[in-house]
Formats: C-alpha cells, structure tokens, sequence
C-alpha cells in the first residue's frame, strides 16, 4: 500500500463546536476554522474532512418543553457567513479533500409529552425536552420503519424499502452538494433515535411485507418466517439505496464514503438489519468505507445517549461484544480479504477510543487500513472535554 503523507480523516460534528466549543475550537469565525484546518493537518495527518451538516440546513421543525430552550438555537445565531461556500475553499487551499457528511438514520422525533420524557430520556443532556424533526419524517409518517402491530415507529429512522424515501434523501444531498464546492458526500449509519426494545421488532413496512410474501411466500405480518431472510431484505434496500445515490453522484464525479458499525449487522439502535458491505465493495458502489462507529455515545464527549434503552436480542452487539471478533482479527480475517485489490479504501473510526499514538501506527501500519478518522471537537476543546459537560 502506498503511504500517505496525511492519510487521515478529521470528523467535523460544527453544530457541537458551535454550541459547546470554547475560544477557536467554537469553529465560529472563518479565521478560526482556517487556523483549526491547519492543525488538523499537521497534528492529525489528516488528508480529508468531513465536514456535517447542521440541522438548520435541512428543513425541519425544532420543538422545546415549557420552561426550556433549545440549546442548538442558543448559539447557532452568532454565524454570519455560510459555511458551505466557504469551508471547501479553505480546505482546498490547504491541500485537503472535504465531503458533506449527513445522517441517513437521524431524521429526528417529535416532542413527546412531559412524563414521558421524564423516565425515558435517562441522559438529560440528549434532548430530553427538546427535539428536532425533519419536515419530511413529520409530513410522511408512513415511512418510518414500524414494528409488526403497525402502531409503534422508530421516529428518524425512514424505511428504505419505499422508493419516494430514496428518492428524497438522494434529492436532499443532490441540493446540499450544489451548495458548495464539495468533493464528495460520506453518508454516515449512525442514528440518535431511540433504540429498538429488541432487535427484530422494527422493519414490516408494507413494502417489505410485500416483497418478502412475493420471494418467500410467508407474510410476515402473519406467519412465522424466516429471520435471515426478513434481515437480507432489509439490508437489500439500503444496498438498493447507495447503488442509486453512486449512480446519481456519478456525473459530478463526486466520492461516495459510508461509515458503518463494524460486522455483518447495522445494530445497536437499528437492528438486525444485514450490512452488506462485501456487495458494496465488489460493485464498486462506495470509494471508502469507515467502519467502527457508535450509535450509543457522542463522538464529541462520549456520553451515553440512551443509557435506559439498550434493547437486546442482537445478533452482533459491538457495546457489550456480543459475538464480535476482535479488530485486528476482523481487519485481517474479513475486511483484508474483500478489499485486496479493489478500488475501495477502509478507514477507521477512532473517535470513541482514547488516542495512543502506539495503537495508531500498529492500525496504519495493517495491510488492510488506508487511515484513521478523529473527532475534531475532541482535538479543538481540551477544556469542555476535561470538564466531561456541556458549558452553553
């Protein structure tokens, strides 16, 4: 493998830098983000960034709990100038690649009632009284992926199997990459929504019900079936998705990078969902892959975000090892095997793991690793992070 000067890809979450940052770390002012630019390059070899689009850019509704504010709302007003005309440019002169990173999985929930809130939401710093909701989820209810009584919704998650869903995010990120001179788009799996009580209980919208009675003759909202099979299709869709987006980002040439769990699941707070990354590979459908990521913590202070909800019944769990390989053994036993010779590049996502500039070289220095991705607020913000809390 050809070794890389800056190898590295520097996670940018700018709606925590902006509400929780201190001093430059708040990435606030354009001289700031130029001056955290560089260090991210001479500090973390990073090549790339991925740089995250904040909630006020997707059109959706913010709703707060009497007697409380919406922190997003508290200090994202301080910005003048727009971040998505100017950060490529910054990037660019620096010598660095920048991809918009969005959330497939996180469209948000609505504002649920009071008590509720109070024993649900463990974690009062994950928006226990106030939340964010994407018009579409809110005006398209019937797409959220549903358990098979069809009354309960796993808000934020929309179900892919409905062709209007792909559509629309392919549509969205189309618009969000015209408004910038962007090299690329990392679509990223993790998701803040609420996870599944039990791994198995969302995924029977009507049209995976359909297909699935079409294939196997079963309807799954009736009869027993079979698992594998119900978790295949599921993961076909999202597979059916990333081949239209590759094929609709073709034309501007733009690089197509998914970060997943690591293993052969979506998992925890999604299901058992198959994570069909081999077909990705061997298709040519994504330029990089990263992989081992968290749903369960911010990557920014690394709080649990749903510590009263962990559900069970997962065929993988990557929070407490269930049934996972190691890394090392994973990275040489599957990933290395599927990715020799291919286009693909795999990057791993370091940002939930204490730095060690040892464990680092031992992962850049596998046949398998094209580079490391950190957390830039963890980088910027020694003062928030050593003070473990959200100062606003």
């Amino acid at each position: 493998m050809e070794e890389l000067k800056n190898p590295n890809i520097v996670s940018v979450s700018w709606g925590d830098h902006l509400i929780f940052g201190e001093g430059d770390g708040r990435l606030a002012k354009p001289k700031a983000v130029r001056r955290r630019m560089r260090r991210w390059k001479t500090e973390l070899a990073a090549g790339i960034i991925h740089w995250q689009a904040t909630r006020d850019i997707i059109k959706g509704k913010f709703s707060r709990g009497r007697g409380y504010r919406h922190f997003f709302l508290s200090r994202k007003k301080t910005v003048d100038w727009d971040a998505f005309s100017e950060v490529p440019k910054y990037a660019h002169d620096l010598g660095l690649k920048v991809l918009l990173y969005v959330a497939l999985f996180d469209e948000g929930w609505p504002l649920l009632p009071k008590k509720i809130r109070e024993v649900s939401f463990h974690n009062k710093m994950h928006c226990q009284h106030v939340t964010w909701q994407s018009d579409f989820s809110r005006n398209n209810t019937e797409y959220t992926m549903t358990d098979r009584t069809l009354k309960k919704r796993q808000w934020g998650v929309m179900c892919l199997a409905y062709p209007e869903v792909r559509l629309h995010f392919i549509g969205r990120y189309q618009k969000l990459l015209a408004a910038g001179d962007f090299d690329g788009l990392f679509v990223c799996l993790r998701s803040q929504s609420r996870p599944a009580d039990f791994a198995d209980q969302f995924g029977f919208n009507q049209p995976i019900r359909d297909e699935f009675l079409k294939r196997c003759g079963k309807d799954i909202w009736a009869e027993d079936f079979d698992l594998r099979q119900w978790r295949d299709l599921q993961g076909e869709y999202l597979t059916v998705f990333l081949k239209e987006l590759k094929e609709n980002l073709k034309s501007s040439q733009y690089l197509l990078a998914v970060g997943t769990p690591r293993g052969k699941i979506l998992g925890p707070p999604l299901g058992n969902a198959s994570l069909q990354w081999p077909t990705w590979v061997q298709k040519g459908i994504v330029d990089h892959l990263i992989i081992d990521q968290n749903s369960s913590r911010c990557p920014s202070m690394w709080h649990d975000l749903w510590p009263m909800h962990r559900g069970y019944g997962y065929v993988q769990n990557y929070l407490d090892g269930g049934n996972m390989n190691s890394l090392e053994s994973d990275l040489t036993s599957a990933y290395q095997p599927a990715l020799e010779g291919r286009h693909p590049k795999l990057y791993l996502a370091r940002q939930w793991k204490k730095r060690s500039p040892t464990k680092e070289q031992d992962l850049l220095d596998h046949p398998a690793v094209d580079g490391l991705v950190f957390s830039s607020f963890r980088h910027d913000n020694p003062g928030p992070v050593r003070r473990n809390d959200w100062n606003v």
